[in-house]
């Protein structure tokens, strides 16, 4: 941002934005830029009131990553992280903790409510709901998340087959159906790559 902050948001009057239209402005953290981001929220008044487009008050805000603090954009968590080698900092991005658990509840949710269905069209219902949801937080540094997520799926759908086979289920099914079952015969989603960034680490 220049030293002027300046808030580029349109150059006409009768622009209309989206509803949901939703915007992060980053500002330097050096002692020479102190008061920026007050300023560059004033500024982003100024600029919108002519629109007619309002801030919404209670979900804007002014976080200082400097002091450790996170915040929340599009069911992503983003923190200043140092970097592993070398010195500097570089802003992390996680699924929030919200995400994780609304993606496990639709699994469990397909499991409970699976019934008679044949194993495949489950694991295909499984696996139509993970791809999208996979697909959406694969950027940044998400593999922590979608280690939890993968590992929370393979275990219910190893639940399921145990109780079909009216064997315990305290044994979940680890011995007797081998990876090769799950992924390789059932079609179990195994697209877990994570794509970072330009310029950001990967990181759990």
């Amino acid at each position: 941002m220049s030293g002027d902050v300046q808030v580029r948001i349109c150059e006409s009057l009768g622009v209309r934005f989206p509803r949901a239209t939703r915007l992060v402005i980053t500002v330097s953290g050096h002692h020479t830029k102190r008061g920026w981001a007050e300023r560059a929220l004033q500024r982003l008044h100024e600029q919108l009131a002519p629109l007619g487009v309002e801030l919404n008050k209670e979900k804007t805000k002014v976080v200082d990553t400097l002091n450790g603090e996170a915040f929340g954009f599009l069911g992503f968590d983003l923190r200043r992280t140092p970097k592993r080698k070398g010195n500097g900092h570089y802003i992390q991005m996680t699924p929030k903790k919200k995400a994780c658990k609304a993606i496990k509840a639709k699994v469990r949710d397909i499991v409970q409510h699976s019934g008679a269905t044949p194993m495949p069209k489950v694991v295909a219902q499984i696996n139509a709901s993970i791809a999208g949801w996979v697909n959406y937080f694969r950027v940044g540094n998400a593999s922590g998340a979608f280690s939890e997520v993968r590992d929370y799926t393979e275990m219910k759908v190893r639940t399921l087959l145990t109780r079909r086979k009216r064997r315990r289920k305290t044994s979940i099914g680890w011995r007797r159906w081998s990876n090769e079952y799950p992924y390789e015969v059932l079609g179990l989603y195994w697209d877990w790559k994570v794509q970072p960034l330009p310029g950001v680490e990967s990181m759990p």
